[in-house]
């Protein structure tokens, strides 16, 4: 939500007031000061983002490991078939909920979704899951927002800054 205040806050100083009598220049400084509250804020909203995913995978008792984007993920039922590649077209079930478990989205086996690996428009860490899994794998995945829907959210379900947790069946991969 500070984002958002710096957001209004920078627009407001960038293009002024039409009414004010006195106008002064925006300065590199102004712009340097502004960038700096950004981006201080940012690490603050990252940092309390892991302390949520953590906290998330401790009460859930997971045994999940991190990717170095910050996926997260644990394979708790293997698979027999071969490891997703990028461009392999892939059949998933999945489950989408929040952290605090709110179900979004769900499909099933007998209605899957098809994802072209690395092209299609799902989000970026969809597609880091996918290539880690096998067929016949189940995994659970949680993806920090910035792999996820990010600062703005997908407009339905899911809020912005929001970490999802996927559970996925990788039913076939060509």
């Amino acid at each position: 939500m500070r984002i958002i205040h710096l957001i209004i806050f920078s627009t407001v100083l960038l293009f002024g007031c039409n009414s004010c009598t006195e106008k002064r220049e925006i300065t590199d400084d102004d712009v340097a000061a502004i960038q700096k509250d950004m981006i201080a804020e940012s690490k603050k909203q990252h940092e309390r983002e892991i302390k949520e995913i953590d906290h998330f995978i401790r009460k859930q008792k997971w045994p999940m490991e991190q990717t170095p984007t910050g996926l997260r993920y644990w394979i708790y039922e293997k698979g027999q078939g071969n490891q997703v590649k990028n461009e392999d077209i892939a059949f998933i079930s999945y489950k989408i909920t929040l952290l605090d478990e709110t179900l979004c989205y769900e499909t099933t086996e007998d209605e899957p979704k098809r994802v072209i690996v690395g092209h299609d428009n799902v989000e970026t860490g969809l597609h880091e899951a996918l290539q880690l899994m096998h067929v016949g794998d189940r995994a659970k995945f949680i993806l920090p927002s910035h792999l996820a829907f990010g600062f703005t959210g997908d407009s339905g379900k899911i809020p912005q800054n929001a970490s999802v947790v996927y559970d996925i069946k990788l039913i076939a991969a060509e």
